[in-house]
């Protein structure tokens, strides 16, 4: 309904006086040529201008009432809807009938896309008909597309059937600022859950994930997960096939069947691991396929995923011995590029730049003080970052001398890495008592000046936890009481080194003492380090019935001798009468004060702390169902190990077992490995070569270097100093790259190859921190990219990294995606009714009566234009008839 007014009614009265002049001079003017039909029309377009010009100037307009409503149904018909279709044409038959006076309804279907099925006021059609993609919903698109269909002339109404699952947009936030934009437009939108969740009675089956290494190697262990997800009770084949890529990257001849599983699953997520063949090098594209029975959709059964077989395992070896060299080549050579460096010896310049450690598979380190390796400081660094970052293995021989000085920044650096500390840091109880001769005798030459530094550095390789006690002799005895050795040390090196020689020398006085020390401080295990010249002028107490007291105690005796040519033999005779090496205890011959401390630090260091040990031990199996035991019954025994603790989140599936100096037994580690970031890090406490393996068969040796090796390979081949990172989307796919190095003169180029074939190449720029591209996913199937890195110093370098991953199946086909009302609420926000198994009201309240109002101003004033055109045309063309009629005349 419309309603006419105007803006200045009474400028209407302007039409009289303007009419008066227009019609006037017709009636006034008498000549008969002035009175032509011309002139008549003339007239009359002058007076349509004058009432044109009047209803504008007084403003005409109209004012109408909205009383009829457009409404659309905007349906969501994807796939993830398809068994609901029946139910979505009920809604809308069932709006149809509800719908109120003067209004007309139309449906909008969308999927993927949008499509008009039904105009408004058309016959309805079944949403069936509707020729929608049906791979996604876009829930927005619909929205906005709809808008455009309204007129300004009707009441805007929208009822959505959906189940609130965007798989385009993914945010809910998305939606909501589509929804408020809309309902600030004046168009009201009421909801309708669509429940798409399975029914009770429905059985479907679908792959969630196949898990495998992207690349592996040659005759190594290789499987594949595969994760399935079933509603109910079901039996299912999983069939495993498999194809050769050929060298351009596309599949090589049809899948062929590789192996197949039948299980019985029940409702919820469940694996199989299934054997992937590793026997030829290459690439090769799989496919997992499950076949269900009652399954009600096939569309997410399917999964494929590309996986390379790399060829021989690169391995590179640093050792202080040859043999090992010779030991490793024996054993593995043949599965294996090994590249060798002997330190010390031709060629010991090995690699230590991270761009050459990682064209490595596993690093070997054996049997080399670490310190004479050149450039060791970055060969650390790079190896951390090389396991840490890139997944390559690190295995540690033998002694790499790092149990000799705790306080040395190289082996602490290095030290982390393993899965062992060496030395006894960790034990616990532990009394070390020093017996010093400060006899006279003692002053002669250096020999006094050797003592004390002997002492002194004792106290610097004993453990914080140690209890240390200092006894001194000569004709009489002083005691420091013990404490532990974290509480006195620096206080007893300035007392050391303070002593001053004294009358008289009684041996066995000392040993008494040392013994009714350790007897009132009762701790598990007592050592007893006497330093002296050997020679004894008082002998209050016998020193051999004091020495052996000691060792009926359970302690352990040493001997430094502070040795000088000119007093011959007399002195090491007497210690040799005093210390039992059968019973564990040595002595060491220092002569000169600046052998002290390569004898303290190297031989006695190994020796007091139970560090080396050079006898027959046990072996031990600790672990028989790990790698490195395999085709073993028994293991043969080692007659040389070192002392270390393993680490809290160390495996050890090797042993040994150690015999202590106070009689009882305990298992140390033989083998340990541990996870180090992406890569593995693993220590044989033993040797690979020489007599410390000397019971082991050379086929013992073989297998157990075999096992080793096998059971450390990295589970991908990485050999780019760069890593790269993909997070993916149902939408779209983000790929970082970050550099190991950062080179802002490096260059990126980065290929990648979509499902449907479509090819795309970028530069990538570099941001201070790492390369980056996003890109869209455009539906399911594998997603292969490769990335050169390349980049100039003294040569020019360039690496490929080849990464990718597969979308099994669009979000749209996730079965089990969940679906209810709460992201109908998050999006929706108040705006309008969310309504669960009904139809929203669609009565018009008073709120949504409005009127429109439309000014014709402006169409006035183009219209008087028009006309007063018009009209000049018109007096034209009848002022060229009079001009003839002259000419005639």
């Amino acid at each position: 309904m419309k309603d006419i007014s105007f803006d200045n009614p009474y400028l209407l009265l302007l039409a009289i006086p303007l009419i008066l002049i227009i019609v006037l001079p017709f009636f006034i003017i008498g000549n008969k040529d002035n009175r032509s039909v011309s002139w008549k029309i003339s007239m009359g377009l002058h007076v349509v201008i004058v009432a044109l010009v009047t209803l504008a100037a007084a403003g005409l307009k109209s004012t109408s009432v909205l009383t009829k409503t457009t409404v659309y149904v905007v349906a969501d018909v994807s796939y993830s809807s398809d068994r609901n279709l029946d139910e979505i044409d009920g809604y809308i038959q069932e709006i149809q009938e509800n719908l109120p006076v003067n209004s007309k309804l139309g449906v909008v279907c969308f999927g993927r896309n949008v499509i008009l099925l039904t105009p408004a006021g058309r016959t309805l059609k079944k949403v069936s008909e509707a020729k929608v993609d049906d791979t996604a919903t876009d829930i927005v698109s619909a929205l906005n597309y709809t808008e455009t269909l309204f007129t300004d002339d009707s009441l805007k109404r929208i009822v959505l059937i959906t189940d609130g699952n965007d798989t385009v947009n993914g945010s809910v936030g998305t939606i909501a600022s589509a929804v408020t934009r809309l309902t600030d437009n004046g168009v009201k939108i009421d909801t309708i859950f669509l429940n798409n969740n399975l029914k009770e009675e429905e059985i479907e089956v679908q792959i969630n994930e196949a898990q495998a290494a992207s690349s592996t190697y040659l005759g190594h262990a290789n499987q594949v997960e595969v994760f399935l997800q079933a509603s109910g009770n079901t039996g299912v084949k999983v069939d495993l096939y498999g194809r050769e890529k050929a060298t351009d990257g596309q599949p090589d001849g049809e899948f062929e069947e590789i192996d197949y599983t039948v299980l019985s699953l029940s409702e919820g997520v469940h694996s199989v691991t299934m054997d992937l063949p590793s026997d030829v090098s290459g690439s090769f594209e799989y496919m997992i396929k499950a076949v269900a029975d009652k399954d009600i959709s096939d569309y997410n059964n399917t999964l494929t995923f590309t996986q390379e077989v790399v060829g021989r395992t690169k391995i590179l070896l640093i050792t202080g011995n040859a043999a090992d060299r010779e030991a490793v080549v024996q054993a593995y050579g043949n599965d294996a590029d090994i590249t060798s460096y002997v330190v010390g010896g031709e060629g010991s310049h090995a690699p230590f730049m991270l761009e050459e450690i990682i064209e490595f598979d596993e690093i070997v380190v054996s049997n080399v003080d670490i310190r004479n390796i050149k450039n060791v400081n970055a060969l650390i660094d790079s190896l951390d970052m090389a396991i840490s970052q890139y997944g390559k293995s690190l295995i540690t021989f033998g002694d790499l001398r790092l149990q000799t000085d705790a306080e040395d920044p190289i082996f602490n650096k290095f030290q982390e890495l393993l899965p062992v500390d060496y030395g006894n840091d960790s034990r616990e109880g532990r009394m070390y008592t020093i017996v010093l001769d400060v006899s006279h005798s003692m002053f002669m030459a250096s020999k006094f000046t050797t003592a004390k530094q002997a002492a002194i550095n004792l106290l610097s390789i004993l453990s914080d936890d140690d209890y240390i006690c200092l006894v001194t002799f000569s004709g009489e005895i002083k005691i420091r009481t013990p404490k532990k050795v974290s509480e006195c040390r620096q206080e007893l090196i300035k007392y050391i080194d303070s002593i001053s020689t004294e009358h008289g020398t009684d041996i066995g006085l000392g040993l008494e003492e040392a013994l009714n020390t350790i007897d009132a401080l009762k701790l598990e295990e007592n050592q007893v380090m006497l330093i002296t010249d050997g020679f004894s002028f008082d002998n209050k107490v016998d020193a051999v019935q004091a020495a052996k007291n000691l060792y009926d105690y359970g302690a352990t005796l040493s001997a430094i001798c502070t040795y000088i040519p000119s007093d011959g033999n007399g002195g090491i005779d007497t210690l040799g009468s005093l210390v039992n090496e059968d019973l564990g205890g040595k002595i060491y011959d220092i002569e000169r004060p600046e052998d002290v401390q390569g004898i303290v630090f190297g031989s006695v260091a190994d020796d007091i702390g139970d560090v080396i040990i050079e006898k027959d031990a046990r072996a031990n199996i600790a672990q028989r169902s790990d790698g490195i035991a395999q085709g073993f019954e028994t293991l043969p025994m080692v007659s040389g190990y070192i002392i270390s603790m393993e680490k809290y989140d160390a495996t050890v599936p090797m042993t040994v077992t150690h015999l202590k100096s106070s009689g009882y037994t305990i298992s140390v580690p033989l083998y340990a490995y541990r996870s180090h970031g992406n890569g593995r890090v693993a220590s044989f406490t033993s040797n690979l070569s020489g007599t410390w393996t000397k019971n082991w068969s050379a086929e013992e040796k073989e297998r157990f270097i075999d096992n080793m090796f096998l059971s450390n390979t990295p589970k991908t081949r990485k050999d780019a100093p760069i890593t790269v990172n993909i997070q993916r989307t149902e939408q779209d796919a983000y790929i970082e790259i970050l550099p190991s190095v950062l080179n802002p003169d490096a260059k990126v180029t980065l290929k990648i190859k979509l499902p449907n074939g479509r090819e795309m190449t970028r530069e990538l720029a570099f941001d201070s921190q790492k390369y980056s591209y996003t890109f869209e996913t455009v539906g399911a199937g594998i997603y292969r990219t490769d990335i050169t890195y390349s980049y100039e110093t003294y040569e020019k370098k360039e690496y490929t990294v080849n990464e990718g991953f597969n979308i099994a199946y669009l979000a749209e086909y996730n079965a089990f995606a969940s679906c209810d009302t709460s992201k109908i609420y998050e999006f929706m926000r108040g705006k309008g009714t969310i309504n669960e198994g009904k139809i929203p009201n669609l009565e018009n309240d008073k709120k949504e009566i409005s009127t429109y109002k439309e000014s014709y101003v402006i169409p006035l004033l183009i219209a008087a234009i028009a006309v007063f055109v018009t009209d000049i045309l018109i007096r034209k063309l009848a002022l060229g008839k009079k001009k003839q009629k002259i000419k005639k005349s």
